[in-house]
């Protein structure tokens, strides 16, 4: 996938920086499914969060900058921990990619009103549930044959024994096992975790075009017809369903429930082919009960009997089957077995149960009455072919005229038959079959195997209650209840209770109940419950309250804040490391925020986009930050701002910068916005909570000894505090945008500040470097005035005559002036920092001087070059430096910024002077000398400076060392020299330090 790069966009980057296309966590009161190690740390070392509200460039907390690991030690510090997560997402990366391409094109659409919004999100889902469907079919092709072995295996435990069916959910542990494909990079879990996400979108969707249906698509229904007691079992249903919502959201999600287990489960025929080969009758699947047929006929050839068997017959009463093990039945009813209280042989007894099994798996499929009669007829069973109806549900007779006394009466008939009955097996699918159809729980619970089977039994039996309570209400039909006064039937509604908490109770007894327990845990059951029972907000809520805890559990982050409240303790987590089900359950959250449903109010807003940060965190940790902007404009308020500023820090390709830059624009989120707050954050995240002054004390630049230290600055950029990175980098962002002048400069001038407090200058020069003062200047000014240029274009220039003529010039030159004005104390701390580079650089050649026996001549013209620039960037500091503070927050600092520095830079700037004039020319004596006259001047505010902080002393001795090497070297001149060309234009006079003996 491309960087979330949308053709057709305009470059908004300045001219120069044009993109290029380009084990489970446990504590005493709650848990996550799944969490480790590593995925707690990557969480856990981050700072406080400060997004709340718009923070102070200035911070008064007092946390330590060593305790900030999350952002001081980023992904290029930790490629040994973050190796297992981009291996995870190298994996699932093309399912991400994809699912945030989909969301990128929904975010950028701007739907116009609730019908067209409710229109996208389907679409929406639609694609996320191909996606998915996709992903099962790629995998399918691979682990399909375990996956269906492994089915098989599930289902054969469940068919074993005749008598001892109620073992249907004991699986081995070795049926349980994965069997992946040697070395292959997915396995069988992946396939049945992609299909259960399948169905989860599938679920959500049917949901959603119930739930959030827009008012006017409600109203363009066609009308409901009338009824009266000629309307079919169609018109009945189709009325029962538009009338009682609760029951249609029921059926819905009955008919997911059926369709899931159609995609899931095994052919009929093949499932039911073990009990075939165990009934001892080849390809035979007619012809009914040929076994205990065959031995009713051997009896009555035996007695001679014509008419059917007595089983009262003293004859009879040592009828056995073949085992020896049962009384036989005499007759071949249906009835007979149960009638009788006799078994069939034991191969019927199998092929029995195989009718039965295949009967309740086509309902539990939602094979229509038609297909079940047909797979019925097909094996000789059309008395069992015509007690398949139920429901009204689209089969063709629906159509005819309806009995409701029929059908309440046929539910009795059969919620008897399932709790009485049994049949000629005993079997207890064959109870299931009769509890399906009269709604029955308790009759079809034994042979449940999966939370899905649960689920689908207490819908069935509260929509068939529902829909039986509808038919005896209908005013036409009052002979209804007198005609099933006689008959029970279980009363699924008042089972459950409260109607509109029915669902819920139902998901909260299902994660509690030993049979489902484990499965329901899983994170997609978890969310389907969640879904089913209508409880999202208050899920996702108490989710993100656990992502809270888990990333606060062993220090301050800062961009998960810590909750005052804590997740229930009777709840499973997803831990952050199962980035599947995050993606997923960030992806649904963003679902039901684009469809507007109120998560709690503000107040649990920040507890709920805990999930979409985590997720997030996940991007940025498996390197795919190009998907960071799209899913950080899904948050609300100043924390789009927070996270994006924090994730994107350690981006520092200019090409990926200037297209995230683009794709915030495209995303609607506002670039100048993120990059002046991405260093207020840092300040906010790392404040200076130092209150003295360090380099008052501890700045200095000689030794002991009085001579001048060398390497005092350094060069390995690799010793760089992190926190002096970070800042720098998000400082370097501010080059990609137009405007914030002012801000750019103070931001910078706070960088230079904390950094020469600390005595940090290794991250001056570092900032001074990547970020000089032209660079803004050229970067900004095109925008500004018209033409990109930089200091030197401000402070002078010729106006353009047509701008003399239309009265515009004035207006241009105090825009000028006001640029200048604005960046005028970040470049007089430039200048500092390029001065103290110089005087390491030439103390530097005098080291090299002291090592060698020659010079070289290139290294005396590079020194000369260093020497000479020095000259010129020191001259700043004699002008009124940092004497003008734009506010007063600075006064107090700018003043012991220049006690601190100012002194030892002058004295240090001397001492160079001395070496440049006894290694090159007496001329930089003379500017030392020059120095003397300068700072003699009346109101000279850097002698005021020496006297203020007791340096006078060290003053008059430079000067007097300098004066006295004058002296010497003047001396030790032998003849005659003419005045070079910079000493006559000052008129400097050689000769007067000349001392003749």
């Amino acid at each position: 996938m491309a960087p979330m790069t949308r053709s057709g966009a305009s470059s908004l980057a300045p001219e120069g920086l044009q993109s290029k296309p380009h084990q489970r966590y446990r504590e005493p009161s709650w848990h996550f499914v799944g969490s480790d190690d590593r995925s707690e740390r990557a969480l856990s070392e981050e700072p406080t969060s400060s997004y709340d509200e718009d923070v102070d460039m200035r911070s008064d907390r007092d946390e330590e900058d060593d305790d900030r690991q999350f952002l001081l030690e980023g992904p290029e510090d930790h490629e040994d921990i973050l190796h297992p997560l981009r291996e995870a997402a190298d994996r699932v990366g093309r399912e991400v990619e994809k699912f945030a391409e989909v969301l990128d094109g929904y975010t950028i659409q701007q739907p116009d009103g609730d019908e067209e919004r409710h229109g996208m999100v389907l679409e929406l889902l639609d694609k996320y549930h191909t996606i998915a469907i996709e992903t099962v079919k790629r995998l399918g092709e691979r682990h399909d044959a375990e996956r269906r072995q492994k089915s098989g295996l599930r289902q054969r435990k469940r068919m074993r024994g005749i008598d001892n069916a109620g073992d249907a959910l004991e699986i081995d542990d070795e049926d349980q096992e994965d069997s992946p494909l040697p070395d292959a990079p997915t396995d069988l879990a992946d396939l049945e975790r992609w299909e259960q996400e399948a169905r989860t979108w599938d679920l959500l969707r049917r949901l959603v075009y119930l739930r959030y249906a827009p008012a006017e698509t409600s109203q363009r229904k066609k009308p409901a017809p009338v009824l009266h007691k000629y309307s079919s079992g169609l018109e009945l249903w189709d009325n029962f369903l538009e009338t009682d919502t609760l029951a249609l959201e029921r059926k819905t999600v009955l008919q997911w429930l059926k369709d899931a287990a159609k995609e899931d489960g095994e052919p009929i025929d093949e499932l039911v082919q073990e009990l075939q080969q165990n009934a001892e009758r080849g390809d035979i699947i007619a012809h009914g009960w040929i076994h205990t047929k065959e031995a009713v006929k051997k009896e009555k050839r035996l007695h001679t009997w014509s008419k059917p068997l007595d089983p009262s017959a003293p004859e009879l009463k040592a009828f056995l089957n073949t085992s020896k093990t049962a009384l036989l039945v005499t007759q071949l009813d249906p009835d007979a077995s149960t009638r009788q209280n006799r078994k069939l042989e034991m191969q019927d007894q199998y092929f029995e149960r195989a009718i039965w099994l295949g009967c309740y798996e086509m309902l539990r499929r939602g094979s229509t009455p038609a297909e079940i009669r047909d797979w019925c007829v097909d094996r000789s069973q059309v008395w069992r072919a015509v007690s398949m109806s139920g429901l009204p549900d689209g089969d063709e007779e629906d159509a005819e005229i309806a009995d409701p006394a029929s059908w309440t009466l046929w539910r009795r008939t059969c919620f008897a038959l399932a709790r009485h009955g049994g049949g000629a097996s005993g079997d207890d699918f064959e109870r299931a079959v009769y509890g399906i159809l009269s709604g029955d729980i308790a009759s079809v619970e034994p042979v449940c195997g999966s939370w899905d089977d649960f689920v689908f039994v207490h819908y069935n039996a509260l929509l068939r209650t529902q829909f039986d309570n509808y038919l005896q209400s209908l005013p036409f039909h009052k002979s209804v209840s007198a005609t099933i006064s006689n008959f029970g039937a279980f009363d699924a509604v008042q089972f459950h209770g409260e109607p509109q908490g029915a669902g819920k109770r139902l998901i909260e007894t299902l994660r509690n109940d030993s049979r489902t327990r484990d499965e329901a845990s899983s994170p997609m059951k978890m969310l389907q419950g969640v879904l089913i029972a209508d409880i999202f907000k208050d899920f996702i809520h108490q989710q993100g309250l656990a992502f809270s805890k888990l990333a606060n559990a062993q220090q301050p982050s800062n961009v998960i804040p810590k909750e005052k409240t804590h997740p229930d303790s009777v709840h499973n987590y997803i831990g952050t490391e199962d980035h599947d089900s995050l993606r997923v359950f960030t992806h649904v959250l963003l679902v039901f925020m684009h469809l507007g449903l109120d998560l709690g109010g503000s107040w649990r807003q920040t507890a709920v986009e805990n999930v979409i940060v985590s997720y997030i965190s996940f991007l940025r940790f498996s390197g795919k930050e190009e998907l960071i902007p799209l899913y950080c404009s899904q948050l609300e308020g100043n924390r789009r701002y927070a996270v994006l500023s924090r994730m994107l820090i350690d981006v520092t390709d200019i090409e990926q910068r200037v297209t995230h830059v683009r794709n915030m624009r495209e995303l609607g989120l506002n670039v100048q916005e993120f990059v002046n707050k991405q260093a207020r954050y840092l300040f906010a995240d790392f404040p200076d909570s130092e209150v003295e002054y360090p380099a008052l004390k501890e700045f200095k630049l000689f030794e002991s000894s009085g001579q001048l230290k060398a390497d005092f600055i350094g060069e390995d950029t690799a010793r760089l505090p992190r926190i002096d990175v970070l800042l720098i980098r998000s400082f370097e962002w501010y080059l990609l945008v137009d405007g914030l002048w002012s801000e750019t400069f103070r931001v910078g001038t706070m960088l230079y500040l904390r950094f020469f407090k600390h005595m940090r200058l290794l991250s001056a020069k570092s900032l001074m470097a990547k970020i000089p003062s032209s660079s803004i200047a050229f970067s900004k000014t095109r925008a500004l005035i018209g033409e990109a240029v930089d200091f030197s274009g401000l402070e002078g220039g010729d106006d353009d005559m047509t701008e003399v003529l239309d009265g515009s010039a004035d207006r241009r030159r105090y825009l000028k002036k006001y640029l200048v004005e604005q960046a005028k104390s970040f470049r007089e701390l430039e200048s500092l920092a390029q001065a103290l580079d110089l005087i390491e650089t030439v103390k530097s050649f005098e080291t090299l001087l002291a090592e060698q026996q020659e010079w070289n001549p290139a290294i005396r013209g590079e020194l000369a070059k260093h020497c000479t620039m020095e000259l010129r960037v020191m001259q700043p500091l004699f002008n009124q430096w940092l004497l003008t503070c734009p506010n007063q927050q600075w006064e107090v600092e700018f003043t012991q910024l220049r006690e601190a520095y100012l002194p030892e830079m002058i004295l240090a700037y001397i001492k160079t002077l001395q070496f440049a004039g006894c290694v090159l020319t007496r001329n930089f004596l003379m500017e030392c000398m020059d120095l003397t006259a300068l700072m003699a001047e009346e109101k000279s505010d850097v002698l005021q400076l020496f006297q203020k902080t007791g340096r006078m002393q060290d003053l008059v001795h430079a000067f007097a060392d300098a004066s006295k090497t004058l002296l010497l070297i003047s001396s030790e001149k032998k003849g005659t020299r003419s005045r070079g060309k910079t000493a006559r234009s000052k008129g400097w006079e050689q000769d007067l330090w000349s001392v003749k003996h």
